[in-house]
């Protein structure tokens, strides 16, 4: 629920118990799903790898729950801009998990996060295009609260007509959630071009372990502040955030 420092301290316990040691993608898999939240790519890229492997050795099983992991791992690498890695783990999504709740539910979050990321502001929008209550069956819980807020922000970064009921929805879905309220913040900043609010929002990212949210808000505030952010990025082992 937008604890990420818990989710991975407790996610990596599960990784490393001793019951789990031969079925190491579902061992890891909640942690690649907080660690690529968070834009730790050198902690990511490395259960990434166990992630794999232990899922090829055991078959390549079909399963729902296997979704996410692959799902951050392929936007990860999206990120990373490196091409022919997204490829190959969006291939590993498609055939791990092509249900709706892939579609509809945390495939559209990963998607819209990495469209934002590459100045993608309508093609994120045209991700997040149905209503909430819509995808709701497949969207339930920390994957609703991160779609209505990046649904938020798409929608004013792309100027849609309904940018600001879209925000005033999303803070009141999300509340209670620190990742996504300072998700909802930050397109409220932007909406109302309030410099201030921006660089309030990236302490929020940054007080709730989102580094990657925290070096993003940095770049879209501009200035030195932008300039810090972009340092951020590349620390993290992040491309250049691309601005239209």
């Amino acid at each position: 629920m937008g604890d990420l420092p818990g989710a991975r301290q407790w996610a990596r316990r599960l990784a490393e118990h001793p019951q789990l040691a031969e079925v190491g993608h579902r061992a890891t898999g909640r942690l690649l799903v907080a660690a690529a939240l968070a834009g730790d790519a050198e902690e990511a890229l490395t259960v990434g790898l166990r992630f794999r492997d232990a899922w090829q050795r055991a078959g390549s099983p079909v399963r729902a729950v296997l979704g996410p992991p692959a799902a951050a791992m392929a936007t990860l690498h999206g990120l990373r801009d490196d091409k022919e890695a997204h490829r190959d783990w969006r291939a590993l999504l498609a055939q791990v998990d092509p249900s709706p709740w892939n579609t509809c539910g945390y495939g559209a979050v990963f998607d819209a996060v990495l469209m934002l990321h590459q100045g993608r502001p309508r093609a994120a929008l045209e991700r997040t295009a149905p209503e909430p209550a819509q995808v709701r069956r497949w969207t339930t819980w920390i994957w609703l609260h991160w779609y209505v807020a990046l649904r938020a922000e798409a929608s004013v970064l792309a100027a849609a007509p309904d940018a600001a009921a879209r925000v005033v929805e999303a803070r009141t879905a999300v509340a209670g959630n620190p990742v996504a309220t300072a998700l909802v913040e930050r397109a409220a900043a932007l909406l109302d071009g309030d410099g201030e609010r921006l660089i309030a929002a990236a302490g929020a990212f940054d007080a709730a372990g989102c580094r990657c949210q925290s070096a993003r808000t940095l770049i879209l505030a501009g200035g030195e502040h932008g300039a810090r952010g972009a340092r951020a990025l590349a620390g993290l082992g992040l491309a250049p955030m691309t601005l239209r």
